[in-house]
């Protein structure tokens, strides 16, 4: 069974066999290198261009077949399609608002994405700072002009990709914004929004409405191109609590996901949500909005697998079950939670193993490829 058909099988409510595992980030280019094989990285794998703009253009066969291998390798189950869009779930390909760099030094990066908003990014130890947001007034939310989701460049060879990889038996995902989340990554200064949130409903719902309907133009184009699955991120929790109350969700966000996963389902692919957080309180309205997988799902962030599975029912496919302190653990104490985790999550309903957010820069090579083989052979059932 390839990596496509142990897909479909879990989606359709089967068990495969074995539990797919699915790493969602190295975090960040000087990690992917400390981590991977030399010979296994490839260029268009980073989350940003080393130089210069995103380029809208498509992979090919060659970078394909060097992203199956560094797939092979970490074991990754579905097979992000995109520029950089392999790097970290939820973020690359033409789906998203992309970025050029404007100023670069040994230690850091500026990029600037599409909406004009800039991106610091320092490399060691690994931070993002985001700044220049493009909507300071209500005026500028009018100005703001997006790009055209349908310019036939910024697909350039989408679909060919796709085809590529689905007959070497791969299944494939595209990216696209989240509905909540690339308001603070894109638009309006993260305390700002919160506040418009409160104080300023309208126009809350307005940049809302904005970049929902650029995201739902840009996953109808994506799923015409023939990916399996539309992911996206909207981190709506922390720690603790929600970010949001439920009844703001509930009609401000839930509609633009009920669009995009309808969307979705009518070119019969899969929504797949990530969303740090304890977002428990919102999982039944998650569940009637469509979507029909979703990750981390980190019992750290009060999620633990029984109460999550509880809440949204039995047929979306959980995505994560991993501690975010994971990493910092004893190897036979990695070892326990990882049988526990996996033989929970499998019975319990269609679950893939996924980190938390990302393989930490602390873990060396040795580590790093110690986790793969036991994670291997607990997932085989071995």
């Amino acid at each position: 069974m390839n990596r496509r058909q142990m897909m479909m099988s879990l989606i359709a409510g089967e068990y495969p066999g074995e539990t797919p595992q699915w790493i969602m980030a190295l975090t960040s280019l000087q990690n992917a290198k400390k981590l991977i094989p030399e010979h296994l990285l490839y260029e268009g794998y980073y989350l940003y261009p080393q130089d210069g703009s995103y380029p809208f253009s498509p992979m090919g066969e060659g970078l394909l077949t060097k992203q199956v291998k560094f797939n092979e390798y970490i074991d990754r189950c579905a097979f992000p399609i995109g520029w950089g869009a392999n790097a970290a779930f939820g973020h690359g390909g033409p789906g998203e608002f992309n970025p050029k760099i404007i100023e670069k030094s040994t230690t850091y990066f500026i990029a600037e994405y599409e909406t004009g908003v800039k991106w610091k990014v320092y490399l060691d130890p690994y931070y993002v700072q985001i700044f220049d947001h493009p909507v300071k007034t209500e005026e500028d939310l009018e100005r703001l002009v997006l790009p055209n989701p349908n310019d036939s460049k910024r697909y350039e060879g989408f679909e060919s990709d796709v085809k590529w990889a689905k007959a070497h038996g791969e299944w494939t995902v595209g990216f696209v914004n989240g509905i909540f989340s690339s308001i603070h990554y894109f638009v309006r200064d993260y305390q700002d929004f919160f506040v418009d949130l409160l104080l300023n409903e309208p126009f809350a719902m307005k940049m809302i409405g904005k970049i929902a309907q650029w995201t739902i133009t840009v996953v109808e184009n994506m799923c015409r191109a023939g990916v399996d699955c539309i992911g996206f991120c909207d981190d709506l929790g922390s720690g603790t609590s929600l970010l949001i109350s439920p009844d703001t969700y509930r009609k401000m966000i839930m509609p633009w996901h009920k669009e995009l996963c309808e969307t979705v389902h009518r070119y019969g692919a899969v929504v797949h949500m990530h969303s740090h957080g304890a977002i428990v309180a919102i999982l039944k309205d998650i569940t009637e909005t469509g979507i029909d997988m979703l990750n981390p799902v980190d019992p750290n962030d009060r999620m633990p697998l029984e109460d999550v599975r509880e809440a949204i029912g039995p047929k979306v496919v959980l995505c994560g079950g991993m501690d975010k302190h994971f990493f910092d653990w004893e190897r036979d104490v990695q070892i326990d939670y990882l049988k526990w985790t996996i033989n929970t999550g499998r019975k319990l309903g269609p679950f893939i193993l996924m980190d938390s957010g990302g393989i930490p820069t602390n873990v060396t090579k040795d580590w790093f490829e110690w986790f793969l083989d036991i994670s291997r052979k607990i997932r085989k059932g071995n």
